[in-house]
């Protein structure tokens, strides 16, 4: 009896809210708004594969003309121009034969932009100190850029409470406002189970909306997202889209369960949605900055000139070597596996490799404050909904803070790898061959573990949930206690 009492409030609900066509509506500008972001999502994400696919190609192809060209300078055929010789070591390594290190996108890149914003998602590797092409923008906090591009997780985070709020300011209100709340208690029916029932069939419409739409076009535009690890990761997406939806519904909850007016309701909703999705991060943002300083570009740019200028002076008589390259260009041929390497490129990579000694404490101490800022924002992300759901959303999809934390330090071990296979080569003067070529270190990406992946996972998730059983039971309790009439 009890529960055909829920599913005859159930069924008249849905048959209210189409009548006066409030779910008709609401649905119809939320679904084009989750399809456009999902569309925008999967176009920006083959534009950045294609990106990379292209670079990629002009790497291969670059690599193919420096052996064709060594080729030809070994046979004597071609006399090499002094700064893009394929046998000399110093030009191949400085930059003639450098090699991109790019991090793929995932499966679900499409619905989080996240981190890609402020992160590129490929640096070219040279011997050149690291400074000069992985710390040459400003990022001043991991959540800088919340709200950044047209994505699913922006409507997911800020669209989607608007929309629960649309649907349910008014749960009760408006049945006391129209004189119908003593006559459907009257019945046997507690003011629980009706709020439940009203509850519910908002949100199996909207949050089924919500991830329907986005799972099903990546399912259908994206094969890759049709794997085991794929599929594991969509049911975590869908478990934060709905613990996240819920929540706002139990904040809902609490707002009728104070007998207020519709309006009251409303302005109360909305005050909610700016203190949580708008006001709380901005305070943590500045907390964090107070707590965990951003890293000084202006520092580190300042040391990295000083450096460079002290080496200048320690090699300047290699920077000052006369060009007398012009007029006797046999000295750019190699000889019996021996190479003259040129004053300038080799003070070059010395210069360089001094630079990136003398700051390596810097760049330490600057990655550390990049991820204790990002520490900070996971430990006290859970004061708000809206910080726990997006960065887990952003991980999700690949676009994550902790994910470009992992590549970057991929990248700093493939730059110390390259320094490390030119160096000899250089300081002892050996031409380039086509085993060298061959055996040049290449970018191999390695993904985070998905343990470690779902660790992370669950306990934002858990972290949600607990937020939504908060909430809601502290709303129902109120119910309980109210008049309601």
């Amino acid at each position: 009896m009890k529960a055909r009492t829920f599913w005859l409030v159930f069924a008249h609900e849905a048959r209210v809210l189409i009548a006066d066509r409030t779910l008709p509506l609401v649905l119809t500008l939320f679904a084009l708004l989750i399809g456009y972001a999902i569309t925008n999502g999967i176009v920006e994400i083959r534009a950045r594969d294609a990106a990379v696919a292209s670079i990629l190609t002009k790497q291969n192809e670059r690599n193919a003309r420096n052996i064709d060209q060594l080729q030809r300078i070994n046979a004597g055929i071609e006399t090499p121009a002094p700064f893009s010789n394929a046998a000399d070591p110093a030009n191949v390594g400085g930059g003639l034969g450098g090699r991109f290190a790019y991090v793929p996108t995932s499966a679900l890149a499409p619905m989080a932009f996240g981190q890609s914003d402020m992160i590129p998602n490929y640096y070219q590797v040279t011997y050149r100190s690291r400074v000069n092409f992985m710390y040459d923008s400003e990022i001043e906090n991991p959540w800088n850029l919340l709200s950044g591009r047209f994505d699913v997780a922006f409507v997911i985070v800020y669209l989607l409470p608007l929309f629960i709020f649309a649907m349910s300011y008014n749960l009760l209100s408006a049945e006391r406002e129209q004189g119908t709340l003593r006559m459907l208690l009257s019945q046997p029916l507690t003011l629980t189970k009706l709020v439940l029932a009203k509850v519910s069939i908002r949100a199996g419409t909207i949050l089924t909306c919500a991830i329907l739409i986005p799972v099903a076009a990546l399912l259908i535009f994206r094969p890759e997202t049709r794997d085991a690890v794929s599929l594991v990761q969509l049911a975590a997406w869908a478990v934060l889209v709905c613990a996240y939806g819920l929540f706002w519904f139990a904040v809902a909850v609490i707002a009728n369960a104070f007998s207020r007016s519709s309006a009251a309701n409303a302005l109360v909703l909305v005050g909610s949605w700016v203190v949580l999705v708008l006001i709380v991060p901005v305070l943590l943002n500045l907390a964090v900055s107070v707590a965990s300083p951003a890293p000084s570009r202006t520092e580190l740019a300042t040391q990295t000139r000083l450096i460079t200028v002290d080496g200048l002076r320690r090699y300047q008589k290699l920077f000052s070597a006369d060009y007398r390259y012009s007029d006797k260009p046999d000295l750019l041929l190699p000889k019996d596996g021996r190479f003259e390497v040129q004053s300038r490129p080799k003070a070059a990579f010395m210069l360089q490799r001094d630079v990136e000694a003398d700051i390596q404490k810097l760049l330490d101490r600057f990655d550390a404050q990049l991820e204790g800022q990002q520490s900070l924002v996971d430990r006290w992300g859970v004061i708000s909904p809206a910080i726990i759901v997006h960065e887990g959303l952003a991980a999700l999809a690949g676009n994550g803070s902790q994910r470009y934390l992992h590549f970057q330090r991929q990248v700093a071990t493939f730059h110390a790898t390259w320094k490390q296979f030119f160096e000899p080569r250089i300081l002892e003067s050996r031409a380039m061959t086509e085993a060298d070529f061959a055996a040049m270190p290449t970018w191999k990406w390695q993904e985070e573990t998905l343990r470690r992946q779902l660790s992370d996972l669950s306990v934002r998730a858990i972290q949600i949930l607990a937020l939504v059983l908060v909430v809601a039971g502290i709303g129902f309790w109120r119910l309980k206690k109210s008049s309601a009439v």
